[in-house]
């Protein structure tokens, strides 16, 4: 069993990981620490990109941000990798250019592709380039008759990434990195399993690894999370829950007229009720996954308020609309996935069970459409994911937060983690929206001298300025973080 972290013990991961040389008897070494080339004349950047085979369109969005050129592109992939035929579809790909000498992050998404510049913690880091990959199967990029069971599986997502980095790799000749966070860091992590020679690192976001689904974590670390310190809190949230059961009636009926006025229906769940049950289990883990400690003080007591209040406050938590149909089929690939390999979370319902019409539904094989089910799952999919991890991953880091949920089964480096370059990060208090630059001063120097010295860059002191440190922040192109996490606050979504 994947036992959740708590308290400091979340945190104590030694600096000497971050800095300590790589072994000799390493099978893979180190990159070369070099100073970038100096700037060359090119072609027209547009005609190379153009020029690769698998292309199908590309466009130059004018007025990108200063300093950078912004592409979105259209390429070919096919639609079974097994497939000797090989029939293709379409899947959107961006680049942000910044310099031909500089080094180059694969940006993996999980639920979308962001249609205007941005630049990930990773790319602002080593001031580099960016190429996001968009996810197969989330839309618009589907095959026009899909077959779900063998054509949507982490390795044939992979096998997409590598299609795409192979095909753009000449542009940039410098060091390249790959990342993403959420679902996007999970695709990140699959892609490196199978192509590990691919990029020279990664760096993986809030990504969860279900790899033990018969004894689950997350029970256990939802109900101690913030130990003694967050007691309170939690009981808060566990009482608005208990309010919304006990007056079932009410809630239920007021779901029932939001879904009429939003035009939402609930045949994925089963029902509205069912809908409405789940809804209230699941307003527990999106607290603690997008809001966490900062926010505790903000959690009202349930006997206090009117019937109307909880309604207001359940639903600035997660969205009352995030379990309807409507929102499940924006998020299909993931439970789809979800059912078939990566697993998913058993849902808190300890507090609850006594109120509860329908425990243990709330599941990624029961959430599906029913033209889905049932859903066969390859316990074996995630075992090798996580062995490969433990065992051979090498220049990798894994940065979690320490109140996210979904941290509660983390991926792990293992017993010679240091000698193979690889780490995992927590965020003290953290949500599903820790970054590495919230991490303590020393290990978020510590962390990005680490990420730079991966992309081939002058080993100077962390944010030392030039080529030696983290680019300026820009709005234009760094806001993004935040503005996911604030989507997220507001979506309440358990993504």
């Amino acid at each position: 069993m994947l036992r959740a972290l708590a308290g400091a013990t979340a945190v104590t991961l030694g600096l000497a990981v971050l800095v300590a040389p790589p072994s000799a008897s390493s099978a893979s070494p180190q990159p070369a620490v070099v100073a970038p080339a100096p700037v060359q004349k090119r072609a027209s950047l547009l005609d190379e990109i153009r020029a690769i085979p698998i292309v199908t369109h590309v466009t130059e969005v004018k007025n990108a941000p200063r300093g950078t050129r912004f592409f979105r592109i259209k390429v070919s992939v096919p639609v079974d990798y097994a497939d000797p035929q090989y029939p293709t579809f379409e899947l959107r790909v961006n680049l942000l250019h910044r310099g031909f000498d500089r080094p180059t992050v694969v940006e993996t998404s999980g639920y979308r592709l962001w249609d205007d510049p941005y630049r990930s913690e990773v790319t602002r880091i080593v001031d580099g380039n960016q190429l996001d990959i968009e996810h197969r199967f989330f839309s618009p990029s589907l095959p026009k008759h899909p077959d779900w069971g063998t054509q949507l599986t982490i390795r044939q997502v992979a096998d997409d990434d590598h299609r795409v980095v192979s095909a753009f790799r000449h542009l940039y000749d410098g060091n390249w990195l790959s990342t993403g966070d959420s679902k996007g860091g999970m695709a990140a992590t699959y892609f490196r399993r199978f192509y590990p020679t691919d990029v020279n690192a990664t760096i993986a976001y809030v990504a969860p690894n279900d790899v033990v689904d018969d004894v689950d974590a997350y029970p256990t670390f939802l109900a101690e999370i913030g130990g003694k310190d967050l007691a309170d809190c939690r009981s808060r949230l566990v009482a608005l829950q208990r309010r919304m059961l006990t007056d079932r009636g009410w809630f239920r009926g007021r779901l029932s007229r939001f879904s009429a006025e939003k035009s939402l229906t609930w045949d994925y769940v089963g029902s509205l009720d069912r809908g409405f049950e789940a809804s209230v289990v699941d307003m527990y883990f999106a607290y603690w996954q997008y809001w966490g400690e900062r926010a505790c003080k903000d959690v009202p007591i349930a006997k206090r308020m009117s019937n109307a209040q909880v309604w207001r406050y359940a639903g600035s938590v997660e969205a009352w609309g995030n379990l309807a149909d409507q929102r499940r089929y924006y998020s299909l690939p993931y439970h789809f996935q979800a059912a078939t390999q990566i697993g998913g979370p058993q849902p808190y319902e300890r507090p609850l069970r006594d109120l509860l019409r329908y425990p243990g539904a709330d599941t990624p094989a029961n959430i599906l459409p029913p033209w889905m089910k049932p859903a066969a799952f390859d316990p074996d999919a995630m075992v090798d994911i996580d062995a490969w991890v433990r065992t051979d991953a090498r220049r990798m880091m894994f940065i979690d937060g320490q109140d996210d949920p979904w941290s509660a089964e983390p991926f792990r480096c293992g017993a010679d983690a240091q000698e193979r370059s690889c780490v995992r990060l927590v965020v003290p208090h953290g949500t599903h929206g820790a970054v590495i630059g919230e991490l303590r001063t020393a290990q978020r120097d510590a962390a990005e001298r680490l990420i730079r010295r991966w992309a081939g860059l002058r080993g100077v002191s962390a944010r030392g300025g030039a080529w030696g440190g983290s680019a300026a922040w820009d709005p234009r192109l760094d806001d993004r973080y935040r503005t996911w996490v604030a989507n997220g606050r507001r979506r309440g979504s358990i993504l």
